[in-house]
């Protein structure tokens, strides 16, 4: 589900927290939904979304699009399973029992949200429209999204070898933070939605599934509603080369295969203690894009500031020179 409200969540020690990495399209499925609804900022490329409106049936888009205002995400039984096959999760979409989606939405909304839009209430009021429009939108989007989806598959798995390779090497903790986006992040031992904190839920002992989506670069989600994991979705490392029909850029370097190019770049020459300035020449891109990534460094605890004067200088952390020793 798209988070746009504030939790919490207490993770177990991420160095003995289980992690596996999922290929399912259905969230991906339900990234694109979101975009061709307007609902989220999934910066989905022009040609996909494209595509993808379409293919909509128009009556399903209209049945759908009321809901869009409300950015409360969507109950997981209305969303393809990320745990089965995509043929057999689409067909259980459409196979929900209509009383039984209206009592899970009522839950969802009372639950995480506190109160019950109008939109929301005509839907637990009358789910079979409903019911039925979800399922024919996300077989539309399939259809649409299918090519995409099999041009991807090298990437994804070069990401299952990328979370793979941090969980061993200890790494984890790094990987999760610098994958924080618009939805949610890892700020030591707590998950936490970027909108604020107005929950707290003990999740330890729950396995962190991760889904990397092939939509656009700004995708993100995550499901707190499954007694036995928590998942996270965001958008795959070199998805844009792909989505723009292009190669992904090649993975020689371990340590940019974790922290990506540019901040490998920038945490290495830190050791050389630059200001912020050296930074954005270094990269060739603008101010703001290099502090944006030193940001993420400096959450990540690789690199922090130490003011000389008039400059503020960055510097590696323990932690940040012990991760350019463990992958050079």
């Amino acid at each position: 589900m798209a988070a746009s409200f504030g939790t919490a969540i207490s993770l177990a020690p991420l160095e003995t927290l289980p992690v596996s990495v999922l290929h399912q399209p259905g969230s991906s499925l339900f990234s694109l939904l979101l975009d061709a609804l307007g609902a989220a900022p999934e910066h989905v490329s022009a040609q996909l979304r494209a595509q993808v409106r379409s293919t909509l049936p128009a009556a399903d888009l209209e049945t759908l699009l009321p809901l869009r205002a409300h950015r409360l995400g969507i109950p997981d039984c209305l969303i393809p399973k990320v745990e089965t096959d995509i043929r057999q999760s689409l067909a259980q979409v459409g196979e929900q029992n209509p009383e039984a989606v209206a009592e899970q939405a009522q839950f969802f909304l009372e639950e995480f949200h506190g109160h019950i839009p109008v939109a929301w209430q005509r839907l637990i009021d009358q789910p079979r429209p409903y019911v039925t429009a979800f399922a024919r939108a996300f077989e539309a989007i399939w259809q649409a999204y299918t090519p995409v989806w099999q041009r991807i598959r090298p990437v994804l798995w070069r990401e299952t070898e990328r979370i793979g390779a941090a969980a061993v090497t200890g790494a984890l903790p790094v990987a999760l933070t610098v994958l924080g986006n618009h939805c949610w992040r890892v700020r030591g031992t707590r998950l936490e939605c970027t909108t604020g904190t107005t929950a707290d839920t003990e999740r330890d002992g729950r396995r962190l599934v991760l889904i990397p989506l092939a939509t656009g670069p700004k995708a993100a989600s995550f499901s707190l509603e499954h007694p036995d994991r928590i998942e996270l979705a965001y958008a795959v490392p070199g998805l844009t080369a792909i989505l723009h029909g292009q190669d992904p850029p090649p993975a020689d370097d371990p340590l940019s295969a974790l922290l990506g190019p540019a901040r490998a770049r920038i945490l290495r020459h830190c050791a050389h203690q630059p200001a912020m300035a050296e930074v954005a020449t270094l990269l060739g891109v603008a101010p703001a894009t290099a502090t944006h990534h030193c940001q993420a460094l400096e959450a990540a605890g690789l690199i922090d500031r130490q003011r000389q004067g008039r400059q503020v200088r960055l510097r590696q952390t323990a932690r940040g020179e012990a991760l350019v020793d463990l992958f050079s």
